[in-house]
């Protein structure tokens, strides 16, 4: 029995090398010829619709993901047989730098052809692990590729693609990896759309090369729980909508799964975030018999929010002579006892001595309300059944007339775009507008971004994401540009 077990586990040991060197091999998907490094993947099922979509944006695609090695590329399938051919465009960092892996399928015979098209020698070739490795081009630039197990394998790095060659052999790829495995198989449910997906911390080591040092670090502690995130992707003229799904490992991701939808087709607080506004954030928060995530908060500030009720919660920043200002807005069910709340038998007096309706935060309950936003809450107003606070009574006069000297948010040129793209069961959103005459994004970027496409062109960056399904690590998510 001995002997038979140590015969059998030999056996199976066997089948397995056996299994990956030719079986596995032989029938190789592409996903799994792409180095388990990859920051991001284009899995494209209809290239052309890709390319003829993204014409408009090649500038800005080129920057953000340098895809200025796809025209190479579409040279070398142009002289391929006619017909339909899967492709993964791969892109893989290191520190500042991105390069990128082309994977498609293919038969011996057709890249026979290919080879013949491109007028390349057969035996003119790079040895690489008993693979023959071709070149196209100049010495200036060319495309290096190599056909391995059905698959042709191109990329401008010689050393992307032999990695890309040792990956073919090794039993551990992407799908390993049961995240990946897990954002993948979205993906092969809609086999006709073209996909996107990206591992956002490997991704803002370059993306970040684009912001000011500040900024870069507030996006880095954002994403520090984020995991592979899959995108079906979609152009239209200057736009780029991204729609699908992020995986989070945030022990505080249950956060997601309280959140509720409950203003239905109505503005809500929207209208009291002003026409000129940077950027703004919205939130629809749980009900407080369901706030859970009240737990992090001391007993006072739970007695407060619990008080306040809100119901919606924003935050946006205004600018006047470059000076940035914060302001946070609330809809709360006790809008009408909200100076009992804060000054509880003073209210009346407050009240009387306050003719221009700014009043300022007691000193006992300051230290609670920063919580809620650090340096940016001291004094409050009450405006059209919400709350609105700033750090300063000069604040909310600018706040004040702004909405006077240009209204509300509807008024922006921009935000018809974003009402558009934004779901409708969004339950939280951020929003960033660059408008020409404004200064704040320019400030918000680093020179490589202020001398870039993006920097110059983007006009509008929108994240929102939904309800999560309870007990899953997936959040909802759409991303929309316009540039």
């Amino acid at each position: 029995m001995i002997w038979l077990t140590v015969a059998a586990v030999m056996l199976a040991g066997v089948g397995i090398f056996f299994y990956y060197t030719m079986f596995r091999q032989a029938k190789s998907e592409l996903i799994e010829a792409i180095p388990t490094d990859a920051t991001f993947i284009f899995a494209l099922n209809d290239n052309e619709a890709f390319v003829r979509g993204s014409t408009q944006l090649t500038p800005c695609l080129n920057e953000l993901f340098l895809l200025d090695a796809m025209p190479a590329y579409q040279t070398i399938r142009g002289k391929l047989p006619k017909g339909e051919y899967d492709l993964t465009v791969s892109g893989h960092t290191n520190n500042e730098a991105v390069s990128l892996l082309f994977n498609m399928h293919a038969d011996k015979a057709a890249f026979k052809r290919l080879l013949r098209a491109l007028s390349i020698d057969p035996n003119n070739y790079t040895s690489f692990e008993g693979n023959r490795i071709y070149t196209y081009g100049t010495n200036f630039k060319s495309m290096k590729f190599v056909f391995l197990n059905h698959v042709i394998s191109f990329s401008t790095d010689m050393d992307l693609l032999k990695r890309a060659i040792v990956q073919h052999t090794h039993p551990k790829n992407l799908l390993s990896d049961k995240q990946f495995q897990e954002m993948y198989a979205l993906t092969e449910k809609n086999q006709k759309q073209n996909w996107l997906l990206v591992n956002p911390n490997r991704y803002l080591s370059y993306f970040t090369t684009f912001l000011d040092e500040k900024l870069s670090q507030t996006l880095s502690n954002g994403l520090s729980h984020a995991g592979w995130t899959a995108f079906q992707l979609r152009f239209s003229g200057n736009e780029m909508f991204l729609s699908g799904y992020m995986f989070t490992d945030d022990p505080g991701h249950g956060f997601f799964e309280l959140l509720e939808n409950r203003t239905g087709d109505g503005q809500g607080i929207l209208d009291l975030y002003p026409a000129q506004s940077h950027w703004y954030a919205h939130l629809e928060t749980p009900q407080v018999k369901n706030l859970a995530l009240l737990n992090g908060f001391s007993k006072e500030e739970r007695t407060l929010m619990k008080s306040l009720n809100p119901t919606e919660v924003g935050y946006f920043l205004i600018s006047r002579d470059s000076v940035d200002y914060q302001y946070v807005v609330m809809s709360s069910d006790t809008n009408k006892e909200v100076l009992e709340v804060f000054y509880g038998d003073k209210a009346d007096s407050a009240q009387t001595s306050t003719p221009d309706g700014i009043y300022s935060i007691p000193d006992h309950l300051a230290p609670l309300m920063k919580s809620l936003a650090p340096d940016s809450v001291g004094c409050f107003m009450q405006r059209e059944g919400a709350l609105v606070f700033a750090s300063s009574k000069e604040a909310m006069k600018v706040y004040q007339n702004s909405m006077k000297a240009l209204g509300s948010l509807s008024q922006n040129r921009y935000y018809p775009f974003v009402n558009e793209a934004v779901a409708s069961s969004s339950v939280m959103n951020f929003v960033l507008f660059n408008n020409e005459s404004d200064p704040y994004w320019m400030s918000q970027i680093s020179e490589k971004g202020k001398v870039s496409h993006v920097g110059q062109q983007l006009r509008i960056l929108s994240l929102s994401c939904e309800t999560m399904e309870k007990g899953k690590n997936l959040v909802p998510v759409n991303l929309f540009m316009l540039f």
